[in-house]
C-alpha cells in the first residue's frame, strides 16, 4: 500500500528528533524530503490534465454563436449613397455660345468675329463654375451652329438646369454689360432701361416684336391648337412657367455686372430674345459690348469678370423646386411649330 508523503512525514521527522544525529537519520530526513517534493510536482500535473478536460468538455457544451449574429449584413455596413448626394444641390448650367459655323454674327472692324468671342467667354465661366463644383455644359465646343430648337431640346432634356447665352453687341459703351429675361408679345410691352444706350429698341402698338441689339428676337407666337396634349408644354411658350424665376437670375447676374462693367444697366431687360422662348427652365441672355473695337484685347479682359459675375449670381439663385424637369418637357414634335422670327442680327 503507498502511503502519500504528507501522512507519514510527520511522523519520521518526529521520530528522528528523538534519535541522537547520525548518518541514518541524514539519510532519512534527506529520502523523506525528496519525497515530499516529488508529491506537489505530480499533484499538481493531474489537475492541470482534469482543467484542460475540463475546458474541452465546457467547449462542447457551450454551442458557438451563430455567425450571422457575429457580424452585421453587408447592407447595414455602408449607407447606400443616394443620388442626390452624388451630384450635389448644384444645378447644371448650360452655357450658349450664340452663333457659330457660317454665323459668324456682328463683325468688328479687324474683322472679329461674335461666334469666336462668346465661345471664348463660355470657356472661362465653365472654369469658374466648375470651380463652384457645378455640372456645366456648352451648347456648341467649336465652331458649329445648332438651331434654336436643336438647343433648347439639350437643356429641355435636364433636371434643375439653367441656361445662359452670350451675345456682343455690335454698338453700346465698350466695356458693359446687360441681362435679358423673355417677355412674350403677347404681355405688357418690354422694359426698358436708360443705361442700356441701345440695347432695346421700342416695342410696336401691339408689343409683337422689340428690336433688341445684337439679340434676335421672335414675333407673335401662334395660339395653342385643342390637340395639344395638356399635360405637355408647348414648345412656343415653354419660357412662360419659368419666367419669373429668370427675372430672378436676370437681376443677380445684373447685380453681379454692374459691380464689374461700369456704365451698365441697373436692372436687367425684358425682351422677346428668340433662344429663351423655347426654354422650359431658368434662361437669361447676357450681351457684352462691344465687338466694334480696335483692339481685340479689351473683350479679352472682359472674359475673366464675366466669368466671375456668372459664377456669383448663380452660387446665389435658389432654383425653383417646381420648375417642369426632364419628365415634362416639351418637344417640338408635341406642339406648334415655332412662328418665323423677324430677319436681323441674334
Amino acid at each position: 500500500m503507498k502511503w502519500a508523503a504528507h501522512f507519514w512525514y510527520p511522523h519520521v521527522m518526529r521520530y528522528i528528533m528523538r534519535r541522537p544525529l547520525s548518518l541514518t537519520s541524514l539519510a532519512i530526513v534527506t529520502l523523506a524530503g525528496t519525497a515530499l517534493l516529488t508529491q506537489p510536482i505530480r499533484s499538481q500535473q493531474a489537475p492541470g490534465n482534469n482543467g484542460i478536460q475540463a475546458a474541452t468538455i465546457f467547449q462542447l457544451q457551450v454551442p458557438s454563436l451563430p455567425q450571422q449574429n457575429s457580424t452585421f449584413p453587408s447592407n447595414t455596413a455602408q449607407a447606400p449613397v443616394s443620388a442626390s448626394s452624388e451630384e450635389g444641390a448644384g444645378v447644371t448650367v448650360v452655357l450658349d455660345p450664340a452663333h457659330g459655323g457660317a454665323d459668324f454674327g456682328a463683325r468688328g472692324p479687324t474683322g472679329l468675329a461674335e461666334s469666336d468671342v462668346v465661345l471664348d467667354f463660355a470657356r472661362a465661366a465653365r472654369i469658374a463654375l466648375e470651380a463652384q463644383r457645378l455640372r456645366v455644359l456648352l451648347t456648341r465646343e467649336g465652331n458649329q451652329d445648332p438651331s434654336f430648337d436643336n438647343r433648347s431640346a439639350m437643356v429641355n432634356g435636364l433636371r434643375n438646369a439653367v441656361l445662359i447665352s452670350l451675345h456682343v453687341s455690335s454698338s453700346g459703351p465698350v466695356g458693359t454689360a446687360r441681362t435679358y429675361y423673355y417677355a412674350f408679345p403677347s404681355d405688357a410691352a418690354p422694359a426698358t432701361n436708360a443705361g442700356a444706350s441701345g440695347a432695346a429698341g421700342a416695342a410696336d402698338a401691339t408689343g409683337a416684336a422689340s428690336a433688341v441689339q445684337g439679340l434676335q428676337t421672335s414675333g407673335t407666337t401662334s395660339s395653342s391648337q385643342g390637340s395639344a396634349r395638356r399635360n405637355l408644354i408647348e414648345w412656343d411658350h415653354a419660357q412662360r412657367s419659368s419666367v419669373e424665376f429668370s427675372r430672378q437670375l436676370a437681376t443677380l447676374v445684373q447685380t453681379e455686372l454692374l459691380r464689374r462693367f461700369r456704365g451698365s444697366p441697373d436692372t436687367p431687360i425684358a425682351a422677346p430674345v428668340r433662344q429663351l422662348r423655347t426654354i422650359a427652365v431658368p434662361a437669361i441672355a447676357i450681351e457684352v459690348s462691344s465687338i466694334d473695337v480696335t483692339d481685340a484685347k479689351r473683350l479679352d479682359q472682359m472674359a475673366q469678370p464675366l466669368a466671375e459675375a456668372i459664377g456669383r449670381a448663380v452660387a446665389g439663385f435658389h432654383y425653383p423646386v417646381s420648375t417642369p424637369g426632364a419628365a415634362s418637357a416639351p418637344t417640338p414634335a408635341a406642339a406648334n411649330t415655332p412662328a418665323a422670327a423677324p430677319s436681323g442680327v441674334r
